[in-house]
């Protein structure tokens, strides 16, 4: 016996809404996708919470050093940590400013 075929052109009104989904996964398998799906996700969060830690430090460090060698250092010195500081101030500027954007 064939299957009993719908005219989709009939079902589209204005006063209804219809939704199609096709999916073969059970209730059970859906679930444990969902449960792993949002596992990932938080491990991915965590990653990227230590990676900008790393970064934090790193930049921090670097910054600090540089604010001393301008503090105590020789002009020849000064020349090249006032550089670094000003890059690293920019790149926070323009971290802030991109941040707005989403």
């Amino acid at each position: 016996m064939a299957e009993p075929q719908i005219d989709l052109g009939r079902l589209v009104t204005k006063d209804h809404t219809y939704e199609l989904s096709i999916s073969n996964e059970s209730a059970e398998d859906a679930a444990a996708r969902r449960a792993q799906e949002a596992a990932e996700a938080e491990l991915r969060r965590k990653m990227t919470y230590g990676v900008f830690l790393f970064a934090l430090a790193v930049t921090a460090t670097v910054f600090g050093g540089c604010v001393y060698v301008f503090a105590t250092g020789t002009p020849e010195d000064k020349k090249w940590a006032a550089a670094i500081v000003s890059a690293i101030a920019s790149g926070l500027v323009g971290f802030l400013v991109g941040q707005g954007k989403k």
